[in-house]
This record gives C-alpha cells, structure tokens and sequence, in this order.
C-alpha cells in the first residue's frame, strides 16, 4: 500500500522520514476538540504500518489508545512488525512527541482472497447525498470539519437536546477524495460523540480507545462517492461512555464498522 502522494497525507503535512517512520506536525485545520483528530493519527498510523508490510497485504482492523493529549508539536510515528504470516501481519505503531508516548496502534494487515463476502446486517433506509441538506459544524469547535462535506441523513442534529443518540450523514472529503482505507480510517471518527443529540450546549468528550474494522480491499477498490457515517451512542455513565459507528456505501454494502471508548471531561451522564 504505498500512498505517498496521498491527499490526506499532503493536507495532515505528514512526510516519511524512513520506512515505517514518519513524522507529522497535525495543522489546526485537523484538530478536534483539544487535539488533533483521532481518526487522522490512526490512518497515519496504518500508512506507517503499511511501509514495512507486503504490498498485497490491506488494512483490515486498527486499534488505538490515545494515552494523553498532544501538544502543538510534531508527532514521531514509528512501526514495528510484530509478526508477518501468510495470511496476516500485525504491526504496533508507536506515537510519541520527546519522551512522551501520546499514543499506541495495533493494525492487522490481511491478505485476502478475492472471494465474495456476505453481509448480515443491513444499511439505514435514508435519503440519497443530494436529497439531503448540508450541515456545518462551528469551525472554532471543530476545526477539522473543513475537510469534509456533510449531509445530514438520518438521526438527530447535535445539540439539540434530542432523546436519540444517534445521527448520521453522508460524507466525502474535500476537495473530492475517493474513500480508500485511510479515509475510510479518518470517516469513522468524523461525526460528533454519540451523545451530542442529547445535549444543548458543548461538553468536551475525547476520545480514550477506538477499534475499526475495514470490510473490504478499500486499497484497490476505493468509493469515489459519498460514503454513510452513522454513529450511535450504546452506553454511558460515571464519566464514561461507548460509542459504535458504520460506514456505508451508496448500494448499502457495509464498508467500515467501529466501536470508540471516550471520557465525558465535564461531568458524566
């Protein structure tokens, strides 16, 4: 998988500076609530991963913990290969800015066999992309909205005071970027926190553990369209809660699944 030339990559300011080792110095226009997007550093983290396994070999799951927040400073990426089989390879991506270790990745890289998938669960009946309206996020909460286009699709509006967790939109980035596993990589940490439906005003909830599952080859078959971010708020409390996303496609073919751990830094529902 050897993206270089990447549009996420050229607009995070990501270079490598040796294979498996890259270094970035995320721009605001990536950054989340108090830091640069989760998403963003964890497809990083797989570009690493990806310069030290086969070529043939896909992102098929990623698992990052997020163990405290960077600062405004460049982030060293560096990958190690745990094992490489025939069937799958398994790289641990380190984050760290001095001695600080900001966060730690886990992706499993597999080979697949081209053989036809099924699929057990079934997309969100919505509108399609143009029949939905534009929504925009306040740039001075999230700054890394600028990068995408949304158009709300289902659930609730954030901030609204809802009683649905949920929400969902079409996206795609901007300019016009084909959903490969990278952007599907940044797409599932796109949307607000479950629970912004439910809220009137901001509450600051980061992210503490996300885990994503790709499936399919994103790499040689990417989504030069609107792709489906639907998240869901599963459980919350004592400062805590559990998030879960999908990612679909415009013919309802699920394209990424995901489940997220965050803290609630204002006060727990």
């Amino acid at each position: 998988m050897t993206l270089e030339k990447h549009a996420l990559l050229e607009s995070s300011g990501a270079t490598r500076k040796s294979p498996g080792e890259w270094i970035v110095h995320v721009p605001r226009t990536w950054w989340s609530w108090s830091g640069p997007l989760g998403g963003l550093l964890n497809a990083l983290a797989a570009q690493a991963g990806a310069d030290l396994v086969d070529t043939a070999a896909v992102p098929q799951a990623t698992h990052t913990q997020f163990l405290r927040n960077p600062w405004d400073a460049p982030i060293l990426l560096v990958a190690t290969v745990e094992r490489a089989g025939r069937t799958a390879e398994f790289v641990t991506v380190r984050g760290t800015q001095g001695e600080d270790t900001i966060f730690i990745s886990t992706i499993v890289f597999a080979h697949r066999t081209g053989g036809a998938g099924q699929q057990r669960i079934t997309a969100p009946s919505v509108p399609a992309p143009e029949d939905c309206p534009e929504i925009h996020f306040p740039p001075e909460l999230v700054p890394f909205g600028q990068q995408f286009e949304l158009r709300q699709a289902c659930g609730a509006f954030p901030m609204t005071g809802s009683s649905t967790a949920e929400m969902g939109a079409w996206l795609r980035m901007r300019p016009e970027v084909a959903a490969d596993s990278l952007v599907a990589i940044v797409a599932m940490d796109a949307m607000p926190p479950g629970l912004y439906p439910t809220l009137s005003e901001p509450l600051a909830i980061v992210s503490t553990e996300l885990s994503i599952h790709l499936h399919g080859d994103l790499v040689r078959n990417p989504i030069d369209d609107f792709v489906l971010a639907v998240q869901r708020n599963i459980t919350s409390g004592d400062g805590w809660c559990v998030d879960e996303a999908s990612l679909w496609d415009r013919a309802g073919g699920l394209v990424a699944s995901s489940r997220q751990l965050r803290r609630i830094l204002d006060g727990g529902k």
